[in-house]
């Protein structure tokens, strides 16, 4: 299993974090979803991720991708 980590910035509730689970969610290979609205943190674990299509996602969500931890 991989995890990764990225610095989301935009999320300000827990409907943004309800909207980021479930477009990074959608993307194939992802397993899991975390979300902590208070750090900015979305953490994705599968066991191929594809960071493009999880970074792309993370954007049509309507967010902004700050870093990938």
């Amino acid at each position: 299993m991989t995890e990764q980590r990225y610095h989301v910035i935009g999320m300000t509730c827990d409907r943004c974090a309800g909207t980021l689970e479930t477009k990074v969610g959608g993307v194939l290979g992802v397993d899991r979803v975390g979300v902590d609205v208070s750090t900015g943190s979305v953490t994705v674990t599968g066991e191929v991720l594809d960071g493009t299509k999880v970074c792309a996602a993370i954007t049509e969500a309507g967010f902004e991708v700050a870093a990938i931890l």
